[in-house]
């Protein structure tokens, strides 16, 4: 018994003592298959150097980037490729990673006018679970850049979540603050930026929500006026569905935008802004066709074939859609203003040949405005007015101007069932 007890001590110590050597193996296993795994239309990873040793690693990582990405730094005057040099250390749960970039002299000469005495401005450090998960910290130090007669500056950038073996990524950040202004008297200021997202990237589509928040924004321009935003929020989400009619898949994306305050160049203030649009039922295939051929358009690469987009778009509303605006409210000095509009586009057979008139048969939907009375106030819209409340779209009462309206193929109809052609009413309200 007691040579049994401690044997198993002792032998669960053995597995722990090596485990870091294993660790060691699995590790490098790890870091190879990343390497190959990693790579993407944007960059390219490739192992330079990789170490091995009992506790710790050192590797050495060159990130060479492609397409709009390449082209878009070697027109900003930087290195298009980097060295990533990582510190690795085994455990008995996983491996864990400190990782900075190579200063080379050409990269030095540039973050050393951003970051005068720090040689390594950006940071990651990264955690890998056994099962491949791995938690992640980046960071990015305070700078102040100066350039001819304009500056930049920003407070921390911190980046952290996690990602799986599968890709699936959960993230957070937070920039406390940023400014840019220059010699003309523009200027920008931002404070409290954070955000949030989870999901995964498949076939040029990001699945899941995103989320961004800023406290306050302030604008101004070279003749003093002046923009500022406070307590904005955007949340962004993609929903990888199955149809409820057929075996494809579908996506639904759902977009918000609020605003608690806008202060207006003229001293006016706006409150309580919130946009939502949504848009469901989208044919997957087509819609990641689209993705893909902008992206290749974005990478200025092999010339993208318009016949290509366009056969993408005539099965994304072949294959019938739903757009939704609603809420979208303001209140103004004058009092709310509401918009809520649905739209269908239905599902229709494929053929040979698409045209604008059977994208308009296959259209339904509603129209719902109310604006205070105090905003259209001026002559050519209160001419509108009366010719809108003749034809029965539009009534009205001491406060507000309510225009309500369906949608039916290339017509429009009124509550009482007068009928006008979409285009003529889209005209009369655009001119």
């Amino acid at each position: 018994m007691f040579l049994g007890k401690y044997g198993a001590i002792a032998g669960g110590l053995a597995i722990v003592a090596c485990w870091p050597f294993a660790t060691g193996q699995i590790a490098h296993s790890m870091y190879e298959r990343e390497v190959d795994q990693r790579s993407t239309p944007e960059f390219t990873l490739e192992q330079q150097t990789y170490e091995r040793g009992y506790l710790t690693s050192q590797a050495v990582t060159r990130v060479a980037f492609q397409g709009e990405t390449k082209a878009m730094l070697a027109q900003s005057g930087l290195p298009v490729s980097y060295e990533i040099a990582s510190e690795i250390s085994h455990g008995v749960f996983g491996v864990s990673s400190s990782n900075t970039l190579v200063m080379t002299p050409e990269l030095q000469a540039i973050t050393q006018k951003a970051w005068p005495g720090n040689p390594t401005p950006i940071r990651l450090e990264l955690d890998t679970l056994m099962t491949g998960a791995s938690d992640y910290h980046l960071t990015v130090a305070p700078f102040s850049l100066s350039e001819a007669s304009s500056n930049l500056t920003a407070s921390e950038l911190s980046l952290q979540g996690e990602i799986d073996r599968k890709g699936h990524v959960k993230a957070t950040f937070s920039l406390p603050a940023l400014a840019f202004n220059d010699d003309s008297g523009q200027q920008l200021k931002v404070d409290s930026v954070s955000g949030s997202g989870s999901g995964y990237l498949q076939d040029g589509l990001w699945i899941g929500e995103q989320s961004l928040s800023l406290e306050q924004a302030h604008f101004s321009d070279v003749s003093g006026q002046s923009l500022k935003l406070d307590n904005v929020e955007l949340e962004i989400g993609n929903q990888l569905v199955a149809s409820e009619s057929t075996s494809s898949r579908q996506l639904n994306n759902t977009n918000q935008l609020t605003v608690g305050t806008m202060a207006l160049p003229n001293n006016t203030q706006w409150r309580n802004l919130v946009v939502a649009l949504d848009a469901n039922h989208l044919d997957y295939s087509a819609m990641s066709q689209i993705a893909l051929l902008s992206s290749q358009w974005q990478e200025g690469g092999a010339p993208v074939s318009m016949e290509a987009f366009d056969q993408a778009l005539v099965q994304l509303l072949q294959s019938g859609l739903s757009i939704d605006l609603s809420p979208a409210n303001l209140t103004v000095p004058e009092g709310d203003i509401s918009v809520d509009m649905h739209v269908d586009v239905k599902e229709s057979e494929p053929t040979g040949v698409f045209n604008l008139q059977q994208l308009v048969n296959q259209v339904s939907g509603d129209l719902d405005i109310s604006v205070p009375n105090g905003v259209l106030t001026q002559s050519p819209w209160q001419a509108k007015i009366q010719d809108l409340t003749k034809a029965g779209f539009v009534t009205q009462t001491d406060k507000n101007i309510v225009l309500t309206a369906k949608i039916e193929g290339n017509q429009v109809v009124t509550s009482n069932g007068t009928a006008v052609p979409l285009v003529q009413f889209v005209m009369f309200m655009l001119m």
